[in-house]
Formats: structure tokens, sequence, C-alpha cells
């Protein structure tokens, strides 16, 4: 099975391998939402409402998740026993972000349903991280940048159109 071309970085004398995405669209709240901040919750679950179909075998793993929020992060995005947050649907993670008033970072990656994921626990993925999918199993990967844009990544160019037809419509 083929996980695409694989980027190093160099992390001291860790080497992290990236994996190269077929996209990256960068999402400001001025070009897509017609509104001056970004990385608002809202924002958010638009952008996940135009994945839904393609996401519905995913389930979401979150990292890294800092903002502004009525609710503590912690009791919206709880780690489990193994100390990971996993979302089984797309559904549940719309109805989640939309509670966060506006995203500091975070990361969100789609995984295929099903999937033995084994995560590196002393470099767990994070926003700040060089451009590419940060797991090999990953075929779609959000981040919230400093209240400033989302960068999306995937796997497929049908899902980049998707998400582009479904702000031209709306």
């Amino acid at each position: 099975m083929d996980h695409g071309a694989l980027k190093n970085k160099s992390l001291g004398s860790k080497i992290m391998n990236l994996k190269e995405p077929a996209f990256m669209l960068k999402v400001r709240g001025n070009e897509f939402f017609n509104e001056e901040l970004s990385c608002l919750g809202w924002q958010f679950a638009e952008i996940l409402m135009s994945l839904k179909d393609y996401t519905e075998s995913h389930d979401w793993y979150i990292f890294d998740v800092l903002g502004t929020s009525k609710t503590s992060l912690h009791e919206l995005f709880p780690k489990n026993p193994k100390e990971l947050c996993i979302v089984l649907s797309t559904d549940e993670l719309i109805d989640k972000v939309k509670t966060i008033i506006q995203f500091e970072s975070g990361v969100f990656i789609a995984v295929q349903k099903g999937k033995k994921i084994n995560w590196d626990f002393d470099h767990l993925p994070e926003t700040e991280e060089s451009e590419g999918l940060q797991h090999p199993f990953a075929e779609i990967e959000i981040r919230t940048f400093d209240y400033s844009f989302f960068e999306i990544y995937g796997n497929d160019i049908e899902v980049k159109k998707t998400i582009l037809n479904h702000f031209r419509k709306n």
C-alpha cells in the first residue's frame, strides 16, 4: 500500500516523516467567509460540512488545541487512557468546533476507520510542524493557526475541489 512520498524533518537527533499531500489549501476568513476574523468555530464547522460525505467513514484524531471557548477544551476534546483524543464522526466534530469561539492552534487528522494507528508519543502532531501530513494514514489534516488561518492538507485533489465548490455555492 502506497502512502505517498515522505519528507524527513530533522528534530535534533530525531527524524520526523511527513507525508507529501496532494494539496494544501490555506483558508482565511476574509477570502472564504466574508469575515475579517479567522479560525472561528463556526468557520471550522463550515469547512467540516464540506467534507462530511468524504469523511463519513473516518475517525478524527485531535492534537494541540488551544482557543477561546465557553466550555473547557479538556471537556470538549477529552483524552482517552492512551492520552489521545479521538472523535468518531465528522458530525460530532462539527458539534464540538461550533462551541469554540476562536482557535489559536489545533491539528485535526482524519484517518479511515479501522486503521490501527501507532503514534510516536515522543513527537505527536503539532500545529507548527512543516507542511505535510503528520501520519502516513492521514487522509485529511486541518490545522488552525494563531487565530489567523486554516491549513487543509489532503491526499485526494477531489477533496480540495469539493471544499472550493462548497464555498462557491455558499
